[in-house]
């Protein structure tokens, strides 16, 4: 992603290359036992037959500012869309008493042809989550992060200014925006549980559908007072890529603002061209 490293964690994709051979040979998956770290991608590995995710960002829209406690907040409406060949799915369960509010997660890969899954060592926590005005709910942590960036005159991210606290997400099939014939037409993964007192949780994200949040939602902001000149506001799906995927260089989209805010036009903003590889554009 430009302008900040992606540094890859040996904790965050888990597999082993012997066993995507296995799947490679086979279209019956082996029973879901926890595999040994490593650092390779099995969603990544030549001729494997599991149906991965891939996870991108739109763009920031519906954007406005609204002023509360003395401080500017740009709003944003976002959504994380899975374009991949299967289901983001996401598995926690507490080892412990119930009174916990947090779960060690697992990620369980789909096989292309047959039911058993690939289900990696855990990696990242579901937090039972508190939403003003709703409760709470189970939600992933560290599922996507909103950034903002000073740009050069040649419109180049040149500093990281500011951040967004929006970190947990759902992770569920809200609205369905791709037709694919892999998509399913109705829901397979639903709302988070508000249950509290649980064993385990399962969230997911199907391929063509989007797990989606209004710009009014709880956290969906960046604090932009006292910021003057051109920025990148940028959305990013797994940046602490937890979860392995089909591609991982197209987590990330953007949209250039010019503040102090004065409304969605450009004017005096230069062009900020997506640069390689070009982030997908979705409706």
């Amino acid at each position: 992603m430009p302008g900040r490293p992606s540094l890859p964690r040996a904790s965050a994709v888990v597999a082993c290359a012997a066993a995507v051979g296995a799947v490679t040979a086979s279209a019956q998956l082996p029973a879901p036992e926890p595999l040994e770290p490593s650092v390779v991608n099995p969603c990544q590995v030549p001729g494997n037959q599991l149906a991965c995710p891939d996870l991108v960002m739109r763009k920031p829209t519906r954007m406005s500012l609204r002023k509360k406690d003395g401080r500017r907040l740009l709003l944003s409406t976002n959504a994380i869309v899975n374009v991949g060949r299967g289901p983001l799915e996401i598995h926690a369960r507490r080892s412990g008493n119930l009174g916990g509010f947090e779960m060690p997660a697992r990620q369980a890969i789909h096989p292309r042809a047959g039911k058993n899954k690939l289900v990696r060592e855990p990696d990242g926590n579901v937090h039972f989550t508190f939403v003003p005005g709703q409760g709470r709910y189970w939600k992933f942590e560290d599922a996507a992060n909103f950034e903002l960036y000073r740009l050069d005159g040649d419109g180049r991210r040149i500093e990281l200014v500011r951040t967004s606290p929006k970190i947990f997400y759902c992770f569920r099939d809200l609205t369905r925006v791709r037709s694919y014939a892999r998509s399913p037409s109705r829901r397979v993964y639903p709302a988070c549980s508000q249950k509290g007192p649980i064993r385990s949780v399962k969230l997911g994200t199907s391929t063509g559908w989007a797990d989606i949040y209004p710009a009014g939602y709880d956290k969906n902001w960046i604090d932009v007072k006292g910021l003057r000149g051109c920025f990148a506001y940028v959305h990013i799906a797994d940046p602490e890529q937890h979860f392995a995927e089909e591609r991982e260089d197209n987590n990330s989209a953007q949209r250039t603002v010019r503040l102090p805010w004065r409304g969605p036009r450009l004017r005096g903003c230069p062009h900020v061209r997506p640069g390689p590889p070009d982030v997908p554009q979705l409706p």
